[in-house]
């Protein structure tokens, strides 16, 4: 017979065997059902009776939503639409991201809830403060925080002195607070002061302690004599009670001879002399009388004369016309000047009798020197 040809393992292109079949699959699992347990004619019994449907809840009114909590709902919406086309994990993680935002979405939806129940009650309860707090509340807190920057500019130091006007009383004092440590430097600055002023007008006189304090730290007398500074010190000579600004006062009485005759501080020494207290009016007449010869030849000196014979006190104003008199040709010296004529006007008013003759005859001595000035001619029509 013929050989039978020899069967030949297979071989991979790659010279190894192929891989072995796959196990055959488990057989699928016994399910074994559970006893049936017997039941007690007690429990047959309560099987057999009707149950008592329970009336249903009455439905939940659905909060009122805004406008944007809304529109995102619906953009939520049209994602889970596109959600089974999704990977399992994706899907999981995007679950756990919407339940995320779901939950801050409800809390936002019951503050709003009580906010609305709130002002329904404001409105049932109409106030006016709280009226008129709500425009108030909106400037104070586009200054807050940033006072000192804002009022060192032209546009800022307006939006803060508009927020002082406006502020109650608490919110005025919290945005004054953020000067402390500057008050000098708004001393200085030409918007700043102008907020000093605001909170000299609009505070209350205890409110202001920590301007005086830092005013009398640095230098009153230098404040007195400062562009923008001798401004905020007359606001708070109006404002403050006597008591309060003595600091204040007794360092310009202490450097009067100069105060007195500088640009800017002759008007605090007018400002003094008429809203001090009795004590210091009294010792500020008694300096000008003084030096009555030197402030009446000073071009800003004789401005103080002249405000001491209208704003002193009346006994004061009738110490100093006679004072003036007693000083040989200072009548008709200061009576060619701009700012002394008023002066010799004023002591033309307050003298009477023989003194206020005395005073007419050494004018008219030197009529032609009167009628060769301006200010001297004004003299004339009051002799």
């Amino acid at each position: 017979g013929a050989q039978k040809p020899e069967v030949k393992p297979l071989v991979a292109a790659s010279g190894f065997p192929p891989p072995p079949p796959p196990p055959p699959p488990p057989p699928p699992p016994v399910v074994v059902a559970p006893p049936v347990q017997e039941q007690s004619p007690q429990q047959l019994q309560q099987l057999q009776q009707p149950k008592q449907l329970q009336p249903p809840p009455p439905p939940l009114q659905p909060l009122q939503q805004p406008q944007h909590q809304l529109h995102q709902q619906q953009q939520q919406q049209q994602q889970w639409v596109l959600l089974p086309s999704l990977a399992p994990q994706q899907l999981q993680q995007h679950q756990w991201s919407a339940l995320h935002h779901l939950q801050p979405s409800m809390e936002q939806q019951v503050k709003q809830h009580f906010e609305q129940q709130w002002q329904l009650q404001q409105q049932e309860q109409p106030s006016n403060s709280c009226q008129s707090a709500a425009p108030v509340a909106g400037v104070s807190a586009t200054v807050a925080g940033k006072v000192w920057e804002l009022s060192q500019e032209a546009t800022g130091c307006r939006e803060v002195q508009r927020a002082l006007e406006e502020a109650s009383t608490e919110v005025r004092r919290q945005l004054a607070s953020e000067l402390h440590g500057h008050v000098w430097e708004a001393l200085r600055s030409p918007h700043a002061n102008f907020v000093l002023q605001k909170c000299v007008a609009t505070l209350e006189p205890e409110a202001l302690q920590f301007i005086i304090d830092e005013m009398v730290l640095g230098s009153a007398e230098k404040a007195a004599k400062s562009k923008f500074g001798c401004r905020v010190f007359q606001r708070l000579i109006e404002r403050c009670p006597g008591a309060q600004v003595s600091q204040l006062v007794e360092a310009v009485i202490a450097d009067f001879a100069v105060v007195a005759r500088h640009p800017y501080g002759n008007y605090v020494v007018q400002h003094l002399l008429e809203h001090a207290t009795p004590q210091h009016r009294h010792c500020l007449s008694q300096l000008v009388e003084r030096d009555m010869r030197g402030l009446a030849a000073d071009t800003f000196g004789s401005t103080v004369v002249s405000g001491a014979l209208s704003k002193a006190p009346q006994e004061s104003q009738l110490s100093l016309a006679r004072a003036l008199l007693r000083e040989d040709g200072l009548l008709v010296f200061i009576a060619c000047s701009k700012h002394g004529h008023n002066a010799v006007i004023r002591t033309l008013q307050v003298l009477k009798g023989a003194e206020r003759e005395e005073a007419r005859r050494r004018l008219l001595a030197d009529e032609s020197a009167l009628r060769a000035s301006k200010f001297g001619r004004s003299v004339l029509k009051h002799a």
